[in-house]
């Protein structure tokens, strides 16, 4: 069974937002989205608007929690690399991998 609760917490905590800055991007009460995140359904309106608070796709949030997820501090990598150009991308890449190459973990 997916937990969208959960789900919407962790991610919301991934980005370091506050509940009551997701309740006020979405337009609801901070205890909603409190029930929410403990287990009660959001309606479909609020759901989606709860995905574009936190910039994630509503088929992310509605994937199996059956398959392998990733750990917060690589989502929060994702999520700071998605802000850099793409040269600035490729460049920390190559950073990566030489770290890598350097500590012996290929």
């Amino acid at each position: 069974m997916i937990d969208i609760g959960k789900k919407i917490r962790e991610r919301r905590k991934v980005l370091g937002m506050t509940g009551v800055e997701v309740a006020k991007a979405v337009g609801i009460g901070q205890s909603t989205l409190s029930q929410i995140e403990n287990g009660t359904s959001p309606t479909l309106d609020t759901l989606f608007k709860i995905c574009n608070a936190l910039s994630i796709k509503p088929s992310e949030l509605l994937a199996d929690e059956n398959e392998p997820s990733l750990p917060p501090d690589l989502l929060q990598l994702m999520e700071t690399a998605k802000k850099l150009t793409p040269e600035e991308r490729k460049n920390l890449n190559v950073f990566l991998q030489s770290t890598l190459e350097r500590t012996g973990n290929k």
